[in-house]
């Protein structure tokens, strides 16, 4: 019998984490948790769940913290609302908003708060806040849903520049400040043309260090003509990422069809904001039915991307720095057998990864019972020497054998046999490979 994505109804079984290289954010009484954001220091997750609820998960104590939105607390029962989050601090802070409107989500109290004030406009969003919390950027709207970008330091709001129609050289219905780098000076964004390709643009500090420059990133790149008789050779150069140290920019992009046999894909790029230079990166398959989207870039250019197949089908991809092409997590990450089930399962997704590269966060479809699957958050540590094995060190405890595993992360109940190499994980939380 062919499984199904689990419904909002069946919250009974329960699961078991996998005792491998990555962590999951509990699910037994919620599987329907999205990860989409990690910490810089990567100590948080979070991100939504299907239902309008926000979470935040602190892997250092365990704890996982749910914020209902305003449709399902007692005060505000009846009131249609959701809530999301798109980026979290250092110390547990979620910036996002709960029904269109800009909102902070706090670990700490489990409250969340607005951060704009309602005669600003009617709607906003946060697309990105910085470690610290300092700088947030993002765009407010109106019921005409022309978007204007932002930025807030230190608690204070004011608006970027945008560009004309003419020196863009197509009309444009509002911009959007999309991320930025680790103290706001370089921010990301994007113009909202008519046909929703969402061209790259990028805002610079002035040297008054409070002003902003628009440059058009994407104009020597992206065709805005109604006929694509530009000389520009891409219909989509969409800025996906930008790293935390401001140099890389993860680019999805799409060539113009000019005649029957053009290629037909969504494929990702690597563009250099230092020297300028927009390097294509090799995406396996691509094609009309076979779409790759970037999402996170890292310090040192490792783009995170998916690759989706159909409407549903989605597959974490990864191209490291120094190299052309993506190539599956399951394939970079073989000893982490939970991704390939959850290729096999036909959901897995990467979001973010942190400006070192050591962890990334995404979710897929996990076994849930017999006949189901559920959303499962899980978080990656790329340097993490016990392989398959994960625990925590307790130096009171005295450095016996636990527990052995085989190099595949399963879980020895038989004696070793002689010349087999094992991992033996010790009472102090300490793993180490071993040959017997």
């Amino acid at each position: 019998m062919k499984k199904t994505l689990l419904s909002a109804a069946l919250f009974a079984a329960c699961v078991a984490a996998s005792a491998q290289k990555i962590t999951y954010v509990p699910y037994t009484d919620n599987p329907f948790l999205t990860g989409t954001t990690i910490s810089e220091n990567g100590r948080y997750l979070a991100g939504p769940d299907i239902e309008g609820r926000v979470f935040i998960y602190d892997k250092e104590t365990g704890k996982l913290k749910m914020f209902q939105s305003p449709s399902l607390d007692d005060e505000n029962a009846g009131i249609e609302a959701w809530a999301d989050i798109r980026s979290v601090t250092n110390d547990g802070v979620g910036y996002g908003d709960v029904d269109a409107k800009s909102a902070k989500f706090d670990f700490a109290t489990g409250k969340y708060n607005y951060l704009l004030d309602e005669s600003v406009e009617d709607y906003s969003l946060v697309h990105y806040a910085t470690a610290d919390g300092k700088f947030n950027c993002g765009v407010t709207y109106n019921d005409a849903y022309i978007q204007h970008p932002y930025v807030m330091k230190d608690g204070k709001m004011s608006y970027l520049p945008e560009l004309t129609d003419e020196w863009t050289g197509y009309e444009t219905n509002g911009f959007i400040a999309n991320g930025a780098n680790k103290d706001g000076s370089v921010i990301m964004g994007s113009v909202i043309d008519n046909f929703a390709s969402y061209p790259l643009i990028v805002w610079t500090q002035n040297r008054d260090g409070q002003t902003y420059s628009v440059s058009q990133l994407s104009k020597r790149f992206f065709d805005g003509s109604i006929d694509l008789d530009g000389v520009q050779p891409y219909d989509i150069f969409n800025g996906a990422a930008i790293s935390s140290n401001g140099k890389w920019i993860a680019v999805s992009y799409h060539k113009k069809m000019v005649d029957a046999d053009s290629e037909d894909a969504n494929l990702i790029g690597r563009y250099n904001v230092e020297t300028d230079v927009f390097d294509t990166l090799t995406c396996p398959n691509a094609s009309a039915d076979l779409a790759y989207f970037a999402t996170s870039v890292a310090d040192d250019g490792t783009i995170l991307g998916m690759a989706q197949e159909g409407m549903s089908s989605r597959n974490a991809v990864i191209c490291k720095a120094g190299e052309t092409e993506f190539k599956n997590l399951s394939a970079v990450y073989p000893t982490i057998t939970d991704f390939s089930a959850m290729e096999t399962n036909g959901f897995l997704q990467a979001n973010s990864i942190t400006p070192d590269g050591r962890y990334i966060v995404g979710y897929g479809y996990k076994d849930y019972d017999d006949e189901n699957y559920c959303y499962a958050t899980w978080c990656l540590d790329t340097q993490t020497e016990a392989t398959g094995v994960e625990g925590v060190a307790d130096a009171s405890k005295q450095s016996k054998v636990v527990a052995s595993y085989t190099v595949d992360g399963k879980k020895l109940n038989r004696p070793t046999m002689r010349n087999e190499l094992v991992i033996n994980r010790f009472a102090n939380g300490k793993v180490k490979k071993m040959v017997k």
